[in-house]
């Protein structure tokens, strides 16, 4: 009876303290859930204080490097997380790709319930969406590696394309100015040093504190870029070294250019150069190039035309760029004879042009034949280069065996060059434009290619006048709202160049600028013209990524592109992401496009965090105005990623 009583007397007392502790752990769980509540609150509360606290910069022109004052602005429109309709994972896609595309762009009605684009991650920050290695593997593109297939656009499909703004890295600043920006940059800018310590010994570059140095060395030129082309220029018989040659080389085609220290050198004999390498094992030689201010793309002769027309350049430069020309029936040496201006000249300075072993002497032979088929003559050879001249008629081709390879081209049109197979064959002369006007008379001489694309002189020439006078307009606009000074803008692109008006109108009017000048592929190619005025520019198709990467421009000038691209399909939000790709922080944009486009974008500004300054002017009438016309001015904000997550 006693150990029944004892028995029982154990048995309350473990259920007294199982009661204990379900109290304990009750009252627990009450005080986590009610302090979380408390947090959640407390966190919106103040999430939403730090929004409505928006800062706008300010343009100072006093200040060095675009540095900025900041101004309270409490008109900013509050940008709440709630408010993203497309979310996006931790690689920076959408998560889930929605099955009605057609409210994708469509703005609400009133201005405080706008889009908020998310911010991509980290890793995004240098992406270059149709030249990314990495999402080909993932997609498991079967490519030709030893043709360079890999390092060909490869664009991803809708579901892969990044939602989000790329972000800078971090300790970003804005550029320094040109033309300081040729000999050093910000190390923060581009992060990256295995080209300082792979070509230490040829003085590509040297990382000095926080800046990175230029001292204008080359892999073929240690000794300076300078000394190199002053020998050029006087193996060409210039005895002062100039290899302008009074105007009569312009634009350059550097293939394989490293750091663009050879185009660098080239801007102050007023030779402009299409500095063109791909995305490869010399990390980032490109985006430090873009960071200088020089004229810069990236691309690759693999399998597909370049983007650009035919008889574009005066001379095409190769040193050492590890090209091997004489093989696959030669085919990527003719596609710089397509590229080259009737009396063109090639300039290959390597190895094969002066060593002795067995090797390089076959490979000279090769050469050889190979450019003596193609009519080239040698204009010089000395040392470690060797200079050929395309020949300025079609006499050399006519009295070629009917048999010679490489043949001559029967049915192409040379100029078609956007995601266009190369060919293995040559392109005839065109029976008009050899005597191309030196520089800078060609700038605004009309061209002959005018004839070919059925354009009348005095369309072209009111073009010009056109373009001098919205120019002007832009300028005047700017700098009364002390957005621009003479210096503070160097990498330009113009988004539909036509035929290179604005171009022409921004060297008219002496600012130290370069402009990227596209055609897109999908209208009239007048991109011969804008190579004729002695410019460089690229074919390209809107509805995808640029070839360059993130931060390259510091001005985006875009006519009439965004309602183009809307009519091919395409989404505007997409095209506003890319255009803030490649814009640098603190960098400008002006969009000129009808109005209801315009009004539109205007209210996306925030979203795009373009809207901290923003100007919108009614735009006079012309020849080239379409329906009723608006000019957006706006400039992109420098942020990073803790700032507006």
């Amino acid at each position: 009876m006693f150990g029944r009583s004892a028995a029982n007397s154990r048995m309350r007392g473990r259920n007294d303290i199982n009661a204990q502790k379900r109290r304990v752990l009750v009252t627990v769980c009450t005080l986590v859930l009610m302090f979380s509540l408390v947090s959640l609150y407390l966190g919106s509360f103040f999430s939403n204080r730090r929004n409505k606290l928006a800062v706008h910069y300010i343009f100072d022109p006093s200040a060095s490097g675009l540095e900025a004052n900041l101004v309270v602005d409490s008109k900013n429109t509050v940008l709440e997380k709630g408010e993203v309709s497309e979310k996006v994972d931790a690689s920076g896609e959408r998560s889930e790709a929605s099955d009605d595309e057609e409210s994708e762009d469509k703005i609400a009605s009133t201005d405080d319930t706008l889009e908020a684009f998310p911010v991509c991650d980290a890793e995004f920050s240098e992406t270059i969406p149709c030249l990314d290695l990495k999402l080909n593997k993932k997609l498991k593109l079967k490519l030709n590696h030893p043709l360079m297939e890999h390092y060909e656009r490869h664009c991803p499909p809708q579901e892969h394309r990044l939602q989000c703004l790329i972000p800078p890295p971090p300790n970003y600043k804005v550029p320094i100015r040109w033309p300081k920006s040729r000999d050093e940059v910000w190390q923060s800018n581009v992060p990256h040093n295995f080209l300082a310590i792979e070509k230490s010994d040829q003085h590509w570059m040297v990382v000095n504190g926080q800046k990175v140095i230029f001292p204008g060395g080359g892999t073929h030129f240690p000794n300076g870029a300078d000394k190199y082309i002053a020998s050029l220029a006087k193996m060409l018989k210039n005895e002062e070294g100039n290899l302008s040659m009074d105007g009569k080389i312009r634009t350059v085609l550097d293939i394989g250019c490293g750091v663009a220290s050879f185009g660098a050198y080239l801007l102050s004999l007023e030779v402009i150069a299409m500095s063109i390498a791909p995305n490869d094992v010399h990390q980032n030689q490109i985006q430090f190039a873009l960071e200088r201010g020089i004229p810069a793309t990236l691309g690759v002769l693999g399998t597909k035309r370049v983007p650009y027309p035919s008889n574009s350049f005066d001379l095409a430069h190769c040193s050492r760029c590890r090209i091997e020309w004489h093989q696959r029936d030669g085919i990527l040496l003719l596609e710089v004879d397509r590229l080259l201006k009737p009396g063109g000249y090639f300039i290959w300075s390597a190895p094969p042009a002066y060593r002795e072993d067995v090797e390089n002497r076959q490979i000279w032979k090769d050469m050889t034949e190979l450019v003596t088929n193609m009519c080239w003559t040698v204009a010089a050879h000395q040392d470690q280069t060797v200079i050929w001249q395309k020949p300025l008629t079609n006499e050399c081709y006519e009295k070629r065996p009917e048999d010679q390879v490489p043949p001559l081209c029967k049915t192409s049109d040379p100029d078609s060059a956007w995601e266009v197979p190369m060919e293995a064959c040559i392109n005839p002369l065109p029976d008009e434009g050899r005597n191309v006007e030196p520089w800078p008379k060609r700038m605004v001489s009309p061209s002959s290619r005018l004839k070919q694309l059925r354009i009348e002189e005095k369309k072209f020439l009111s073009d010009t006048n056109i373009w001098k006078k919205r120019v002007e307009f832009y300028w005047r606009t700017l700098r009364a709202a002390n957005q621009v000074e003479q210096s503070s803008v160097r990498n330009v692109m113009d988004m539909k160049a036509n035929y290179g008006g604005f171009a022409a109108a921004l060297r008219e009017k002496d600012l130290s600028v370069w402009v990227m000048n596209v055609v897109p592929s999908s209208g009239a190619n007048t991109l011969g013209l804008v190579y004729d005025r002695g410019f460089i520019g690229s074919l390209h198709n809107w509805c995808e990524a640029f070839s360059t990467y993130p931060r390259t421009y510091d001005l985006l000038h875009a006519w009439t592109i965004l309602s183009d691209i809307e009519g091919q399909n395409c989404r505007i939000k997409d095209l506003l992401l890319e255009m803030d790709r490649i814009l640098r922080p603190m960098g400008l944009v002006i969009i000129r496009d009808r109005a209801d486009t315009v009004d539109r974008v205007r209210k996306l500004l925030p979203a795009l965090r373009w809207s901290n300054w923003h100007h919108v002017v009614e735009a006079d009438e012309s020849d080239l105005s379409h329906e009723d016309e608006k000019i957006l001015f706006a400039r992109k904000e420098l942020w990073q990623p803790e700032d507006v997550l």
